[in-house]
């Protein structure tokens, strides 16, 4: 489904109430089956992938990303998370919504799609960590003209292309359903690429016309069930 477009990215982030965690009544074997249930319900129908945010991101400490080729089934797949123990003593921090599409600059430079096929993530896998960036475009982005964004998508791309064998990405388009134009969302194993990544794309001409989000969510890449197990206190090997 990854490798689709016109799929849909719902990205939820989480926080748990604080009390449940030493009142709780289910058990933790229980609440894992729980949430294992309601994943095999909805396989190949959804994509869900989980990040521990407690202590990384304030205020949350968990995001599940969920992918679908209809918004509706992402959105039944929260609803019913949401009747789970784990989903009902959690309460919704941030949401953004995102589809993957085909890349609008690239087909017509060949020379900078050659370049973004050939740098490939190399790192460990998974990565151990995720970062999640809304963007928003300023109104004299969308008055330049298309040589205009071209050319400074080519000013963008050229100096990250050193990081991209530790650092992956995938570019949401928000524009019309989300506050966000875009969200952006990298894998690493590397923070210290990644923020240098970063300072890159704030030095070329292009951040000029950029507005970073809030929130920035950090996170820990997770199998959901051992996330689940980790949020819920149930001893889990960290690495």
């Amino acid at each position: 489904m990854l490798e689709e477009t016109g799929v849909f990215g719902v990205f939820a982030a989480f926080a748990l109430d604080p009390t449940w965690r030493s009142e709780r009544e289910e058990s933790p074997t229980k609440v894992s089956d729980e949430i294992a249930d309601l994943l095999a319900d909805y396989e190949n129908r959804v994509l869900v992938d989980a990040y521990v945010t407690e202590g990384l991101t304030s205020g949350t400490d968990y995001l599940l990303r969920v992918h679908a080729r209809e918004l509706a089934t992402a959105q039944a797949f929260l609803r019913t998370f949401r009747r789970t123990a784990l989903g009902a003593h959690s309460r919704r921090t941030f949401r953004f919504v995102g589809i993957v599409r085909e890349p609008v600059y690239t087909p017509d430079a060949p020379d900078l799609e050659t370049q973004l096929e050939a740098a490939t993530y190399d790192g460990p896998e998974p990565p151990q960590y995720a970062i999640v960036i809304p963007a928003r475009k300023t109104a004299d982005w969308w008055t330049l003209s298309d040589e205009d964004r071209l050319e400074l998508m080519r000013d963008h791309v050229e100096p990250t292309l050193e990081y991209l064998d530790r650092v992956r990405r995938q570019l949401y388009h928000a524009s019309g359903v989300d506050d966000a134009d875009f969200i952006t969302y990298f894998e690493t194993d590397d923070l210290v690429a990644f923020t240098e990544l970063f300072r890159e794309l704030q030095s070329i001409p292009e951040y000029r016309y950029v507005r970073y989000g809030d929130p920035t969510l950090v996170g820990r890449i997770r199998e959901p069930i051992t996330a689940v197990e980790r949020l819920i206190g149930h001893p889990v090997e960290e690495t």
